[in-house]
C-alpha cells in the first residue's frame, strides 16, 4: 500500500476501472462523496487528473448547510490503480500540516478492493472510519446502478 497502512479496506462488486472512474469523474464524486447527512454539490468538485493537478471538493452538512472544503494536490497517479493526494494545510480541522491520503485499487476477479490510507489522530480514528465507510456505502449503491 502506498503511503502507509490501510485505514479502511472495502471490496466492491464493480470492476476496478469503474471504481477508479467514480473516484476521478467530478460528476460521479458529487454523487457519493461524504457520509450520510452530507452532500457534495457538483459545482464544488474540481479534479485536474494529473500529477501536480488538483482534487478539490466540498461537503455540505444537510441539516444546517455548514460547508467543509477539502483541497488536495495529486502527488501520485497510476490509472486505474492508485491515487495519492496531499492536502493543503487545514488548521480549521486541526491539521496545520499537509496530510497524505492514498487510495489503492486492486482487481479481485472483477471486483475491486479499495485500500485507503490516511493518518488520523487516535481520538478521530473511529469517527473517521465510520464516515468513510458510510461514503463507501453510497459509492457501492452508485456502482450497483451507475445510470
Amino acid at each position: 500500500m502506498a503511503r502507509g497502512e490501510p485505514f479502511v479496506i472495502r471490496v466492491l462488486d464493480a470492476p476496478r476501472e469503474l471504481v477508479f472512474q467514480a473516484w476521478t469523474d467530478p460528476d460521479l464524486v458529487a454523487r457519493w462523496a461524504g457520509p450520510s447527512g452530507y452532500s457534495t454539490p457538483r459545482d464544488a468538485v474540481s479534479i485536474d487528473l494529473r500529477v501536480g493537478g488538483r482534487y478539490d471538493y466540498s461537503l455540505v452538512q444537510d441539516d444546517d448547510g455548514a460547508q467543509f472544503r477539502f483541497r488536495n494536490e495529486i502527488v501520485e497517479l497510476v490509472e486505474p490503480e492508485l491515487l495519492v493526494l496531499m492536502s493543503d494545510p487545514m488548521p480549521e480541522f486541526g491539521y496545520p500540516e499537509p496530510i497524505v491520503t492514498g487510495i489503492q485499487l486492486e482487481d479481485e476477479a472483477g471486483r475491486t478492493r479499495i485500500m485507503m490510507s490516511r493518518p488520523y489522530p487516535a481520538e478521530r480514528r473511529a469517527t473517521a472510519r465510520a464516515g468513510w465507510n458510510a461514503s463507501f456505502d453510497k459509492l457501492e449503491a452508485l456502482l450497483a446502478r451507475p445510470a
